[in-house]
């Protein structure tokens, strides 16, 4: 059974970019050994990410995650079986804070990045409306 887990936490203190890049090699090489996709996005000290794959690979990975000491408040927002997915071709896809976060806030009438305040569909959308522009902006 395929599922999307879609989770936000706080940094417990502001992340470099080199913090960024070894978050995203793990993720990536070990996604890809599971055959996990997804999203995720850091801004103003909030993740935001979104998983797909195999239920039982999904939860023992977000075990993991929740389990990072480089982040607190861990809150599941939304956890659903899915028939099709929706970062099928990212293994950890990235929306690190620029411009294009900016306007994606606002075409979602956001001002700022506020995960807590976002429903599960607004995130999952944020996440996925992310990727679509680095789809885009890579062609």
């Amino acid at each position: 059974m395929q599922i999307r887990l879609t989770y936000f936490s706080k940094a417990v203190r502001d992340m470099s970019l080199q913090d960024i890049q070894d978050i995203l090699g793990t993720a990536r090489s070990n996604n890809a050994d599971l055959e996990v996709c997804g999203m995720l996005c850091y801004e103003s000290r909030w993740f935001l990410q979104t998983l797909e794959g195999d239920r039982d690979d999904v939860n023992e990975l977000f075990l993991e995650i929740a389990d990072d000491p480089r982040h607190d408040d861990v809150v599941i927002s939304s956890y659903e079986y899915v028939d099709q997915r929706q970062f099928p071709d990212w293994h950890m896809g990235y929306a690190a804070s620029s411009g294009a976060v900016n306007a994606m806030l606002l075409e979602f009438g956001m001002e700022s990045f506020d995960p807590p305040a976002m429903t599960a569909d607004q995130s999952v959308a944020f996440l996925s409306a992310m990727s679509q522009r680095q789809d885009r902006d890579a062609a």
